[in-house]
């Protein structure tokens, strides 16, 4: 008579652990839409527009930080140093930037391209109030990750020097930088674009009809794009480098969020 009570109560301990382990799991991942049984419904209003995918989102990272990984790989300077030459083929607008040198050009695009970072996470937690601003969050460095990828596995692959090395008056400890022989593709383009353009589409995402999303579309494009004319007036890019690295960031910032968005 003792025992079905505390099998009953065994029970109903064994589900109520099964619950709080599968509740805390859940929130240790931070992927709510793993969580829901039926993962095709919409997200629920105010939360994150996207969803994120474990195994997915894994790989992509890992994805990531394999290419970007490869600037540490080490980039002799070439044989013609430090007598190099300008090449004679190159392009028009790229031979308007042979000689270009100015380290506070370069001091002023790395500022440029960190707030361009950090300010869309930091306004994103202030628009949503933290509610689905991780996934957000997770989404933009994503893009920013695989395009700084895609970026570095180009400078090696390409090994160009940049415009600075043409300069008898450049700094010794600029022409010392692996990125002085290794300038396409501009990594602070790609790196700009891709957080431009992510957060771009996650406030278009969040507000839809917000006549603010052109605003947010504008200025973060317009800063973005100042980052990459500031590189080439600091000597370190080409015009092609930044076109290129201002597509390869564009359409990080596009693919990945409406990859996340169709999951």
């Amino acid at each position: 008579m003792v025992r079905a009570p505390t099998s009953s109560r065994r029970r109903l301990s064994r589900r109520a652990l099964k619950l709080a382990l599968g509740a805390g799991c859940a929130l240790l991942v931070l992927q709510p839409g793993d969580a829901r049984a039926d993962d095709t419904r919409p997200v629920r209003a105010g939360g994150s527009p996207y969803r994120l995918k474990w195994t997915y989102d894994s790989a992509l990272v890992a994805l990531g930080a394999a290419g970007t990984m490869t600037a540490a790989i080490g980039h002799p300077k070439p044989a013609c140093y430090p007598t190099c030459e300008p090449p004679t083929n190159m392009l028009g607008i790229d031979d308007a930037s042979v000689g270009n040198y100015s380290p506070q050009a370069l001091g002023l695009a790395n500022v440029v391209v960190f707030g361009l970072v950090l300010a869309p996470m930091v306004i994103n937690a202030a628009d949503s109030r933290f509610d689905g601003w991780l996934e957000d969050s997770f989404v933009s460095l994503q893009a920013v990750l695989l395009s700084s990828a895609i970026t570095q596995v180009m400078k090696s692959a390409v090994s160009r020097p940049a415009p600075l090395v043409y300069n008898p008056i450049a700094a010794q400890s600029h022409l010392d930088s692996p990125d002085a022989f290794r300038s396409f593709i501009s990594g602070h383009s790609s790196t700009a674009f891709a957080a431009a353009t992510s957060y771009s589409v996650t406030f278009w995402k969040r507000h839809p009809t917000s006549p603010w999303r052109f605003v947010v579309l504008g200025v973060s494009h317009t800063l973005a794009a100042s980052v990459s004319m500031l590189k080439v007036r600091a000597g370190y890019h080409y015009a092609t480098d930044v076109a290129a690295g201002a597509l390869v960031g564009a359409a990080m910032g596009l693919f990945v969020p409406v990859l996340h968005s169709d999951w």
